[in-house]
């Protein structure tokens, strides 16, 4: 009951850490057209560090997935993007019942 060994590992994880980075060239008629350069982990210095024991074992595990990616991409807009589909189309509506209630 009281102050038994656990049955569970405890541990923790290391700091993880790593660089990414993109450049984007836009390019066409009104920028239509777009490349973007994505690079991950550009130092190579993301690794997966962990440390867990227990009353009968200490294990460390160091695991280093996907050390590099490099991606290319290219896109293009076609036609051109409207933003007043998204205000609102009825102001005479709001004002006209903002100046019933004035009354």
């Amino acid at each position: 009951m009281g102050g038994g060994t656990q049955s569970t590992a405890q541990g923790y994880i290391r700091p993880n850490y790593g660089v990414d980075a993109g450049l984007r060239y836009d390019f066409l008629k009104d920028k239509a057209a777009s490349l973007t350069l994505n690079v991950s982990d550009i130092f190579k210095t993301r690794v997966n560090d962990v440390h867990s024991e227990s009353d009968f074992y200490i294990q460390d595990s160091w695991r280093k997935r996907d050390a590099q990616i490099f991606r290319l991409n290219f896109s293009y807009r076609f036609g051109k993007f409207d933003t007043s589909l998204f205000k609102r189309k009825n102001q005479k509506i709001n004002t006209e019942g903002m100046q019933d209630m004035s009354m």
